[in-house]
């Protein structure tokens, strides 16, 4: 798995993926790399949470990865995981891996870099179009920041990105750009309009 070095200097991941191609993924990484983690649950736990929080704050001064496969999220484990994830030590990478990637909780998704592995892409709220006519769907959908509370509109426009997401998905510099945004939905209280549009100039 070239994902680390493709998606440099990004550090925290969400892979579309089956059980199968994670177990080969971590015996791959296992061969290059000795401080590999792995994690293989039915459901993500606030447990889980704890341990790989603690994983993320140790920081050794060395490269580490964890890798963490799942089929449920439990929205609890998120509050737990959440400043974690935001700024990870810079030897440090975490890659989360799921079937289903649109059930992680949208404050996950929208601090992490979301990557398809499969070619079957999952059905998204957004269909991706032209350039203007992301621009007038933007204009429609998030006309004002005053239409709804701030979290709901925070879970449409992460959904958004995660369609952009998938839509570059081999584009590795496109897909950076999508993170960042996802990073400034929640930063400095950027209006939700001006970010989409923002990320929409770039990648379309």
């Amino acid at each position: 798995m070239k994902l680390v070095a493709d998606y440099a200097p990004q550090r925290t991941f969400l892979i579309q993926s089956t059980e199968s191609a994670y177990d080969r993924h971590v015996a791959e990484m296992l061969v290059d790399n000795a401080f590999v983690h792995s994690l293989s649950v039915a459901r993500f736990t606030t447990e889980h949470a704890r341990t790989l929080a603690s994983f993320i704050a140790e920081g050794t001064g060395e490269a580490r990865i964890y890798m963490v496969f799942f089929s449920v999220f439990s929205p609890d484990a998120a509050q737990v995981l959440l400043k974690s994830l935001e700024e990870p030590d810079l030897d440090t990478t975490i890659i989360l891996m799921t079937p289903y990637p649109y059930t992680v909780p949208a404050t996950i998704r929208s601090r992490v870099m979301l990557i398809h592995s499969s070619e079957e892409k999952e059905k998204s709220a957004f269909d991706i179009t032209s350039r203007d006519d992301m621009f007038a769907m933007i204009k429609t959908e998030f006309a004002t920041d005053a239409d709804d509370d701030a979290a709901t509109r925070r879970a449409r426009a992460v959904e958004l990105l995660d369609s952009l997401e998938s839509f570059v998905k081999n584009d590795a510099g496109k897909a950076s750009t999508i993170y960042e945004a996802k990073k400034m939905l929640f930063a400095a209280n950027l209006p939700t309009k001006y970010v989409l549009e923002y990320a929409v100039s770039v990648v379309l």
